[in-house]
């Protein structure tokens, strides 16, 4: 696919992802298959124990995975994800997102998401499975 079909779907997720705007993520790259997105851990980010949220951290790897699964043009949707965590991540640190394909068959994409804090130490995993469809993300003829 494209670089010019990459970015009319990463306009269109950024624009009616509701997360992307909540969360404060920002993304930074998208093509067929790859995404980096990332977010500053703020006070809407914590749980209980005063460290970002897991769910927030999930979140932050979905979004890269929807980017980089849907970028090759294609409606795909998640059928499985998982997450391992490693470590904590601390308020006003920087996380980013990095997803990479590392499968693509005729339906099914198995994606890996790496989360990284400021000083790059990996903070968790994300692997995701996604299912395609025959449909176009958003409309993508121009």
């Amino acid at each position: 696919m494209s670089q010019q079909v990459a970015e009319k779907v990463t306009s269109h997720i950024k624009a009616h992802d509701r997360l992307i705007e909540i969360f404060g993520m920002d993304v930074e790259e998208t093509r067929a298959g790859f995404a980096k997105v990332s977010m500053s851990v703020g006070s809407n980010h914590l749980n209980a124990a005063g460290l970002c949220h897991g769910a927030a951290l999930f979140a932050l790897a979905d979004v890269a995975f929807a980017l980089a699964v849907n970028c090759h043009g294609k409606m795909a949707l998640a059928i499985e994800a998982s997450m391992n965590y490693f470590r904590p991540v601390k308020p006003e640190e920087r996380v980013t997102a990095t997803c990479r394909e590392v499968f693509q068959g005729r339906r099914t994409g198995t994606y890996l998401c790496s989360l990284t804090n400021n000083r790059d130490k990996e903070v968790a995993l994300f692997k995701a499975t996604a299912f395609r469809i025959d449909q176009e993300p958003v409309r993508v003829q121009t």
